[in-house]
């Protein structure tokens, strides 16, 4: 062997070890923060397979060129030497010399081409939003194995990095002009063929596409380049440009073709024609294949639906014309189909209810609350049969946020095992089992020191509970939300970890869930809602249509287009929504303005037609109450239940006349708090009153609150920033995730407790401001202003305000109040919240409703 085939043979081994290291360089960057188990779940693991299948395809010809081409030069030069071979043939330009050679050839190669290109502006921008490492690594990997391959892991990759930022929303010049230099190489490819400018052809366009991956979307160099063009701009520019290869290839492949021949037949011969025109043919198939999917497979539960079911029925129309399909059968065969789908169903009903009976029994025996079993006797007692437990469910996701919904949960629970011994209770949680039994309960503890005994207590997962998140979607979020939750529901009642038990009830405010938790389980399990506020208002309908700007009608009142779209939604919405609280036997309510939301929407609701389909109307109802099928008293009645607030802890607050010139807030930090409204608002307190920004006068602002997930982290880098923005950061403090000992301690020293949201359902925060000896400044709507900052006993307690200005106004007046008012006021303000809000009230109207659930529950097991 000479030096020069060992050359080769280097090369050649080099040309797979590249191949191994991209290789490695690509699934380092996709599990990057991710466990490898990660990899074989969702989307991650659809494009990993599909990454396999397509390098299985390209390659098992580009193998088979490899075999062709040795076996050529063998016979051609009479040598059986691999290094002779290695050494003597081109195999690179020898390839694409087949693949770029006649219209055919050329109309499945010039796909791949622009595919490079517009593949590789991709990988720029997205590997720079979601912090995916490597980028070059799948350009390499696309160059050197196939597009298809590296198109299918970077999107593996894309679905185990969730976008982190939203830049980059322009490329700049430097990188956009070498990729639309690109095409002329693409262009020049078949007219250069078997000429010596065509390796120089190919060398230019993958050099070209190297080049802008070598330099991050989110380097300081592509965020302060001066020259850029808005990606939008850009894509159609690719768009174009590429279309101005396909147009003239398709043309002259069209005018090539022999008579009697059809293109589909043509093109399909041509895959087969060699083997190097084999692999790239079929990476133009596996990448439409997998581009397609990730397209279907994106956006929304809703979208992805209709994308789904359009191009179902578009492939199943395209096949039944291509084969000549009798469209009288199909029709005959359709309601076949259907009642063999209603019994399909019947079926997987009749097995999840069996299959729950299971469940219960061996779940019960774990907790050691087996029922109907033997009871060994005593020397003083003898055997008896234990009776039967009552199961209740409350449905939570977010269990373990918190918040004030999360006080009720936790209160709830604790009333239940002091009162009820026989009852195990299970808790459906997103949250479970990433954060332990334990965990769970201990920020329970910490954050409301409420106690839970663990040992009748457990947890149901909800793998799922992103599909209830507001940041999964990006349109009609109510509508994908809730779709979401009959999902979440279906898998916690049905799914891997799932069970139901005699009583159904939910604390969070998932109204879809009802209808779905009646169907799954039957008329056996009882549902009960306390309700925190209704998913749709009179009022949200009003600020749409009067196309003002809020949380619930962001971007659309702007637009009349927009507005009309939205107003249509929300009545269909409204519609379902309020069907769905009918399922309900007892609703709680936490506040007045709610309950008087939910009673407008149950009585519309009966008298809809969708009621009166599924029987929940007011004249069904009545019908059934004359046969004696039901009771009156079984019609859903809802009853203000008010939430508890820890009044005992805050009472011991003293200090009163001695408070620190300090605005507390105390909310999670979701949108709809309004946090950037009490920064506003401290601004121009400050413009008004300059001697609260510094001096023996000055005040803080301290946004106190909970921080759930990776949006409200952002959301608070926002307000920061807002802060800053504003000149107002020496007199503003975040404290997030404070401990209850925390909050206690920093309420016991504060001024004002100041709460910005408009239509806050109820207000517990609010309460605790008014027992911790706060004067609350409120917004004037809805809970705040109807039930907790009332007068009392004929004295003030607190201020009401709707805007930053007034808001502004609201504090100095607090503030400027004599120290005789301001103790009057506060002195009130606690009284009212220790009478009409302490966990006392709260258990006692939640046993009435308690007592309501369970003797329906008992009354279903005769």
């Amino acid at each position: 062997m000479t030096g020069q085939e060992l050359m080769a043979w280097a090369i050649f081994i080099a040309y797979f070890l590249f191949i191994f290291l991209s290789f490695g360089l690509v699934f380092r960057s996709i599990l990057a923060g991710n466990h490898v188990s990660n990899l074989f779940e969702g989307r991650a693991f659809f494009f990993l397979r599909t990454a396999v299948g397509a390098l299985l395809c390209t390659w098992y010809y580009m193998i088979r060129f490899l075999h062709l081409s040795y076996t050529n030069h063998s016979i051609t030069n009479q040598t059986d030497s691999i290094g002779n071979w290695l050494l003597n043939t081109r195999l690179f330009e020898q390839a694409w010399s087949v693949v770029c050679n006649g219209p055919a050839h050329w109309w499945w190669s010039s796909w791949i081409c622009t595919w490079t290109i517009v593949f590789t502006a991709i990988v720029w921008s997205e590997s720079g939003r979601r912090g995916i490492k490597y980028p070059y690594a799948y350009m390499l990997l696309g160059q050197l194995v196939a597009m298809s391959v590296a198109t299918a892991l970077f999107l593996c990759a894309m679905a185990l990095h969730p976008r982190i930022r939203s830049k980059p929303r322009s490329i700049p010049v430097y990188i956009a002009f070498p990729l639309l230099m690109a095409f002329v190489p693409t262009y020049l490819l078949p007219r250069h063929v078997n000429t010596d400018k065509f390796m120089n052809s190919l060398l230019w366009l993958h050099g070209a596409l190297l080049l802008p991956l070598t330099s991050s979307s989110t380097s300081n160099i592509a965020e302060n380049a001066n020259a850029k063009i808005p990606f939008s701009l850009f894509y159609q520019m690719l768009i174009a440009t590429a279309a101005s290869i396909h147009y003239p290839a398709t043309q002259r492949l069209l005018k090539s073709m022999p008579l009697g021949q059809s293109v589909i037949q043509r093109l399909y011969n041509t895959i087969f024609s060699h083997p190097a025109q084999g692999s790239i043919s079929l990476d133009v198939i596996w990448v439409v294949i997998i581009v397609t999917s990730w397209f279907l497979l994106s956006g929304s539960m809703v979208s992805r639906i209709i994308k789904i079911s359009i191009a179902s029925l578009a492939s199943g129309i395209t096949i039944a014309r291509w084969t000549g399909v009798n469209w009288g059968l199909i029709a005959s065969v359709i309601p076949i189909l259907v009642l063999f789908g209603f019994g399909m169903l019947a079926l997987a009903l009749q097995q999840f209810r069996s299959r729950n009976i299971t469940r219960r029994k061996e779940l019960l025996e774990r907790m050691g609350m087996s029922e109907e079993s033997v009871i060994p006797g005593t020397t003083n007692t003898a055997p008896s049969m234990s009776g039967k437990k009552i199961i209740v469910g409350f449905w939570h996701p977010y269990c373990n946020a918190g918040g004030g919904g999360e006080r009720v949960l936790w209160s709830a629970i604790r009333h239940l095992q002091k009162t009820e011994k026989d009852v195990l209770i299970l808790v459906y949680s997103g949250d479970y089992p990433s954060a332990s039994k334990d965990d769970i309960l201990g920020r329970a503890k910490n954050r409301f020191s409420i106690d839970i005994d663990t040992s009748r207590i457990h947890f149901v997962p909800l793998p799922s509970r992103y599909l209830i998140s507001d940041n999964y979607w990006r349109i009609f979020t109510l509508l994908n939300q809730s779709l979401g939750s009959v999902y979440l529901a279906f898998e916690g009642l049905c799914g891997k970890d799932g069970v139901w038990g005699d009583i159904f009830l939910d604390s969070m405010g998932h109204g879809f869930t009802f209808p779905a938790v009646r169907f799954i389980t039957g008329s056996q399990t009882v549902i009960g809602a306390y309700i925190h506020y209704p998913t749709v208002s009179t009022d949200m309908v009003k600020r749409v249509r009067e196309r003002s700007a809020g949380v619930e009608n962001a971007g659309a009142s702007k637009s009349w287009l927009k507005t009309q779209i939205k107003l249509i939604y929300y009545n269909i919405f409204t519609t379902l929504y309020s069907v769905s609280l009918l399922f309900p036997q007892h609703i709680m309510t936490n506040s007045s303005w709610t309950q008087a939301h939910i009673k407008s929407l149950l009585i519309n609701a009966r008298g809809s037609f969708l009621a009166s389909i599924l029987l929940k109307d007011g004249k069904s109802l009545e019908k059934k109450e004359e046969r004696g099928e039901a009771k009156k008293e079984d019609r859903a009645r809802c009853e203000v239940v008010y939430p508890p607030c820890d009044t005992k802890e805050f009472v011991k607050l003293g200090g009163l006349n001695q408070r620190k010139r300090e605005i507390v807030s105390l909310a999670q930090f979701r949108p709809e708090k309004e946090h950037a409204k009490q920064l506003y608002a401290l601004k121009s307190l400050f413009e008004r009153y300059p001697q609260y920004r510094n001096g023996p006068q000055n005040i803080k602002l301290i946004l106190m609150g909970g921080a759930r997930d990776a949006g409200d982290e952002a959301r608070l880098d926002g307000l920061r920033a807002l802060a800053d923005e504003l000149n107002i950061t020496d007199n503003v403090e975040f404290v997030v995730n404070a401990p209850y000992s925390e909050v206690v301690k920093r309420l016991g020293e504060a001024s004002i407790g100041l709460n910005t949201m408009q239509d806050e359902h109820f207000g517990i925060n609010v309460v605790e401001f008014m027992a911790a000896g706060l004067i609350p400044v409120v917004h004037a709507s809805a809970g705040p202003v109807m039930d907790i900052v009332v007068p009392f006993n004929s004295q003030k307690t607190g201020f009401h305000a709707t805007d930053a200005e007034s808001f502004a106004e609201a504090i100095h007046q607090a503030f400027s109040l004599s120290p005789k008012e301001s103790l009057s006021m506060r002195k009130a303000a606690r009284e009212a919240a220790v009478q009409k809000f302490s966990e006392k009230e709260f258990e006692k109207g939640w046993q009435e409703g308690w007592n309501r659930l369970k003797n329906l529950a008992v009354r279903n097991r005769v």
